[in-house]
């Protein structure tokens, strides 16, 4: 029965999440949006840590860095869902706003006593705000409305290969799909007479990472573990639609529509390659500290020949780990919760204002044993509190919080029973 309602629950999601909405942030207006595509929710309660193997019993499945599932030897099926609040502040004015979606649903087993596979859905980045200004030139005031709508979403399969006791090696292939929209309009006061200017790209296309990692073996009972991505740089597919229109504004209705200017091109979305390295310290069943480097050359993405957008290197900092008083307790509960602490810094692609938007933020996580003792399965809290930009430099400030829960249920499956 875990089985069948594994599968269910993953097509249902799977199919129901293509829909959802995901950002409502200003700052999703540039680029492909809010990248998403990162980590699971045990992974963000240590600040995004994920080029590493995160689990204390190797029993869940890791895709940001495929080759990180040397150990899992159990079949992991994995659900997420995130609540995202925003405070968006500026010189004069303050706004909330707040959205829930799914954020990862993923299945993954080991293949003999070698091999790992596994597949998933995740949403890649999210474009969603609506922002309007007014401007005054020569006595006559503009009020232009800025609206942007879609993003990216990732079906993808991993696998990894033992190559040692100590060094595996793993691939992941992503195949990218989605509308990305963003329009204009521009409205004069005391003038029936809207500009609106529409923008529509549809894409799709595949993406690949490469993926090692390294376990030694430190005494008895201690690890060092090293993990490394490399994402190759993509061509997408893109359909881009550019309309200009005009039309009067009769009884609260658009009227007399005139197009100005219509454009179909099919082109390339330019994805950049990134690059991930990541190291911890470890004592088996007890707790990990560990550190991560992400870099990525966002200054080569490109939509088509007139994209002037202000993206440049992403950079990230995150350090983070996880603690268990005593895993075999049997008097405590929550002696055997899982407890997860980190942080993170973050200089984003966007090059607005004098430095640029930087993000940062502080991150908590706990993993709630739940199920049977044997197969680890848990219920995965995570809370993300951060920052993004600066009034002070002129420009928009979010305060944000992000709070992540799903579950994480294993079993036994493909491996035959020496004992019924």
């Amino acid at each position: 029965m875990k089985k069948i309602f594994c599968g269910a629950l993953l097509a249902f999601c799977g199919v129901w999440s293509f829909g959802q909405d995901v950002s409502t942030s200003p700052f999703s207006s540039y680029g492909v949006g809010d990248l998403l595509f990162d980590n699971n929710i045990e992974q963000a309660g240590m600040g995004g840590i994920s080029a590493l193997s995160t689990n204390p019993y190797n029993s869940s499945a890791n895709f940001s860095n495929p080759a990180a599932n040397q150990a899992l030897n159990i079949t992991s099926f994995d659900f997420g869902i995130n609540t995202r609040a925003s405070q968006f502040k500026d010189a004069t004015s303050t706004s909330k706003k707040s959205t829930t979606y799914i954020s990862n649903i993923s299945l993954a087993f080991p293949i003999g006593t070698k091999a790992r596979a596994g597949f998933g859905f995740q949403p890649y980045s999210a474009i969603g705000y609506e922002v309007s200004t007014l401007t005054q030139n020569d006595q006559v005031t503009y009020q232009n409305s800025f609206k942007g709508d879609g993003g990216l979403n990732s079906v993808h399969v991993m696998g990894s290969y033992n190559i040692t006791n100590e060094f595996s090696l793993g691939l992941r292939a992503n195949y990218l799909f989605g509308d990305l929209e963003r329009d204009q309009i521009i409205s004069t006061q005391g003038l029936a007479l809207v500009t609106d200017y529409n923008y529509k790209s549809k894409i799709n296309g595949l993406q690949f990472t490469l993926g090692g990692y390294y376990s030694k073996r430190v005494g008895t009972n201690k690890r060092f573990d090293a993990g490394a991505t490399y994402t190759l740089g993509s061509s997408l597919n893109a359909k881009i639609t550019d309309m200009t229109t005009t039309y009067a504004v009769i009884d609260m209705s658009p009227g007399n529509i005139d197009t100005i200017q219509f454009k179909k091109v099919y082109g390339d979305l330019k994805l950049p390659q990134s690059v991930t390295v990541a190291a911890a310290f470890r004592k088996d069943l007890h707790w990990m500290i560990g550190a991560q480097l992400d870099w990525g050359d966002w200054a080569a993405y490109k939509m088509d020949e007139d994209d002037d957008s202000k993206i440049d290197t992403r950079f990230r900092a995150s350090v983070g780990g996880y603690w268990i008083p005593d895993f075999n307790s049997y008097k405590s509960y929550f002696q055997r919760v899982v407890y997860r602490l980190g942080g993170f810094y973050e200089a984003t692609p966007l090059q607005v204002g004098p430095e640029g938007i930087k993000k940062y933020g502080v991150t908590v996580g706990f993993g709630f044993p739940v199920g049977k003792d044997r197969d680890a399965s848990m219920l995965n809290l995570a809370v993300e509190l951060g920052q993004q930009g600066n009034t002070d430099a002129g420009i928009l400030k979010e305060n944000f919080a992000n709070v992540k829960i799903g579950f994480t249920l294993n079993d036994i499956w493909f491996r035959k029973r020496v004992i019924d």
